[in-house]
Formats: structure tokens, C-alpha cells, sequence
């Protein structure tokens, strides 16, 4: 691994995420257009927990392909070959996002975005070619990189990175993309839905991200 000193770089909480109009009428709208990016293969890897509490029903998925908050899509990456290369992680966070809607007022409201976790500190490459993906890192104040991933993966929708080591039906999906100034993002949402019939409905994105820079 690189003996040379890791650069860390500051981004905003809300980098590169694209989330419906908080106009009511609009909001609809804006999500359904990402059901255009999915895949038989990416929704077959969709599983969700239910449960009603005196009327208030709760969904939970630990790996959304359906965040309301999403990857923006002007990081789309048309030529995969732009992913084959080794990568230095420049931040790596975990961050709540939150849109809740009141069905009687016809309002949505935005909370403020959530930073709950920062490990930029940390140290991580990423070696990534033709089909397969290999994640070394090391903690703060550690010296010795450990091997964190290895597994094969597939580009689905453009913007869908699927990594898995047997069925892809198993694997884990993220979201994917590289910005105008060349940084790799891999977004890992999971996403709580909740709300009661006719009063209102909540939604909140917890998302991880890695953002890449490309050193080879």
C-alpha cells in the first residue's frame, strides 16, 4: 500500500444526493422517476421488514436500491472502464436523511440532514477491474491494511453497482457514480418508512458513503 500521507477532503452532507420537491403535488413525481434505473436482478435482491404498531406501519430495508435520497444521477458512469484502477478513499461517513409528509396539511417538511458517523480519518484503496472489486483498510492509527471485501461485481442500471460471490441474488448493491472532478462515490443506503393511513407518512434514508479518489 501507498506510504504517502492520505488527503482528506470535505464535502458537504447533502454531495452529489438528489431528493423528490418538497412540493406535495411533486413529490410522487420526482421519486418514481428512479424506478426507470432498476433492474430484474436489482430487484431481486429487495427485501423488507414490516410491522403495524396501533395503526402506525413500519418498513425497513436494510439495503434500499429506493432511497429517497438518492445518487444524483449527473454522476452516471457511461463507460465502465472508467471504474478499473486502484482508488484512495477521501471520506468515508454515514448520514441520516429525512423527508416526512403530513396527508391532511397536503405539506412536506425536510429536517435537517443528520452526520451520525465520520471515519475519513481512516485509510482505505479500493482496487477495482473487469468484474472484480477488492477493498483494503487500515483504522486510524493503525499501520497494517486489512482486506475489509473481495467479490466479483456487475453494473446494473447505469448507476447499481451489484458485488457478490455466488448468486447475484444475494449480493449487495450500492449506488455508484464519478463526479465532474473525477471522485468515485459508492452511496449503501438503508432505508425506515413509517406513517398511519390518511395522517402522514415519514421517510428516512441512512446512508454510507465512500468517495474515491483515483491514484492509479
Amino acid at each position: 500500500m501507498s506510504q504517502t500521507p492520505k488527503t482528506n477532503k470535505t464535502f458537504p452532507l447533502d454531495y452529489k444526493i438528489s431528493r423528490p420537491s418538497l412540493e406535495f403535488e411533486n413529490w410522487d413525481r420526482d421519486f418514481d422517476r428512479f424506478y426507470a434505473y432498476l433492474t430484474p436482478a436489482i430487484k431481486k435482491t429487495q427485501a423488507t421488514l414490516t410491522s403495524n404498531d396501533h395503526g402506525v406501519a413500519t418498513m425497513l430495508n436494510p439495503n434500499s436500491v429506493l432511497p429517497h435520497a438518492q445518487l444524483d444521477t449527473a454522476t452516471i458512469v457511461k463507460d465502465e472502464k472508467q471504474l478499473n484502477g486502484t482508488w484512495r478513499m477521501v471520506a468515508f461517513r454515514s448520514m441520516r436523511f429525512n423527508d416526512s409528509g403530513s396527508l391532511l396539511s397536503k405539506q412536506y417538511y425536510r429536517l435537517p440532514d443528520t452526520l451520525l458517523e465520520d471515519k475519513s480519518a481512516d485509510d482505505a484503496f479500493a482496487f477495482i477491474n473487469n468484474g472484480k472489486y477488492e477493498l483494503y483498510a487500515k483504522e486510524e492509527g493503525k499501520s497494517k491494511f486489512k482486506k475489509k471485501a473481495s467479490a466479483k461485481y456487475s453494473i446494473e442500471g447505469q448507476r447499481y453497482l451489484m458485488m457478490y460471490k455466488g448468486f447475484k441474488a444475494s449480493g449487495g448493491v450500492s449506488q455508484f457514480g464519478i463526479d465532474e472532478n473525477g471522485y468515485l462515490i459508492i452511496n449503501y443506503p438503508s432505508v425506515i418508512e413509517n406513517g398511519k393511513k390518511g395522517s402522514y407518512i415519514s421517510y428516512f434514508a441512512v446512508i454510507q458513503q465512500f468517495i474515491f479518489e483515483k491514484v492509479q
